[in-house]
């Protein structure tokens, strides 16, 4: 357990259908966690004592009854007030949370909970960020897609991916991509595909990769296809802090996969203190094997210069 973090799931609510989603899925992972839930309600300074915050509050007393009655679960409701997307951050990071869990529908759906600010909240939280777009349909995770970048970056290992399979008792689904048909490239990525390969059989987490070729596809369309092809339940990435994503997932890309597809996502952000230390290794000329999809945690092992 990472002792900078707090056994709780923040869900933000907005009494729509996707918040009902975000409830059920965060539910069923605290249930196997034993992790506590709290639920957020943001207003405005302006609804701050009006018939409209007295509502949403018996409305989230129902909710967390209903939880704890039904399932058993320890359960804490709270409004706030200030915008939605610096109030959510500003939350999870009080609470030192373990994950977000927000429900979404669409670009134009997701404005009901995050009004301007969907992709902010996605890429700029500092606790992970489940987005769901439907309820759960079976308990935990089980076929979890790891899409794998191959940029030139400090060695961090795919701790996160590994402690999720072995809670779930999932396989990983390693996905490499490339848009060219060079026969050197290819080799050059399977090799790659490889060693992310050996990360996981030596953690004894069941684990295949598959390296997609396509020319005609980019990288989002590729993943939602090899996605729906597997039956996976859930796509795991990582986002880079001050709203960036990894090479692979710009902001654009990130927005058609989370417009599009129905499988569950899970973006974590790379620590402080892991992308400090990964800007000196590139100083100093440092490259890795293959890129860790997560960003995470352990400290990066030291390379040899490349030329």
């Amino acid at each position: 357990m990472d002792p900078t973090k707090c056994d709780a799931i923040l869900v933000p609510v907005d009494f729509t259908q996707v918040a009902d989603y975000a409830i059920d899925h965060a539910s069923a992972i605290a249930r196997i966690f034993g992790y506590r839930l709290y639920l957020l309600h943001v207003i405005s300074k302006r609804q701050k004592g009006t018939q409209k915050e007295k509502d949403a509050d018996k409305k989230l007393i129902r909710i967390s009854s209903r939880l704890s009655r039904d399932h058993g679960l320890k359960v804490t409701h709270m409004i706030r007030v200030g915008t939605v997307f610096r109030t959510i951050s500003g939350v999870a990071e009080r609470l030192r949370a373990s994950f977000i869990v927000m429900g979404v529908h669409g670009k134009k759906g997701i404005e009901h909970l995050v009004g301007s600010y969907p992709y902010k909240v996605v890429c700029k939280s500092s606790v992970p960020v489940l987005v769901v777009k439907d309820n759960h349909q079976h308990v935990g995770f089980h076929n979890i897609v790891i899409p794998v970048d191959f940029s030139k970056r400090s060695t961090q290992k795919i701790t996160q991916a590994i402690k999720f399979s072995k809670f779930f008792g999932a396989r990983i689904r390693v996905f490499g991509f490339l848009s060219s048909e060079n026969k050197a490239k290819i080799i050059n990525k399977e090799a790659l595909l490889k060693s992310v390969n050996d990360v996981f059989e030596e953690s004894d987490v069941p684990v295949t990769t598959d390296l997609v070729i396509n020319p005609a596809h980019d990288w989002p369309e590729a993943l939602m296809v090899f996605a729906d092809k597997v039956n996976a339940d859930l796509i795991m990435i990582v986002a880079e802090r001050g709203g960036r994503i990894q090479e692979i997932f710009s902001p654009n890309y990130t927005e058609r996969i989370l417009d599009k597809i129905d499988v569950p996502v899970l973006t974590i952000m790379p620590c402080a203190e892991d992308l400090e230390k990964e800007a000196e290794s590139v100083k100093r000329g440092l490259v890795t094997p293959f890129v860790d999809p997560f960003g995470l945690i352990v400290r990066p092992s030291p390379l040899k210069k490349t030329n």
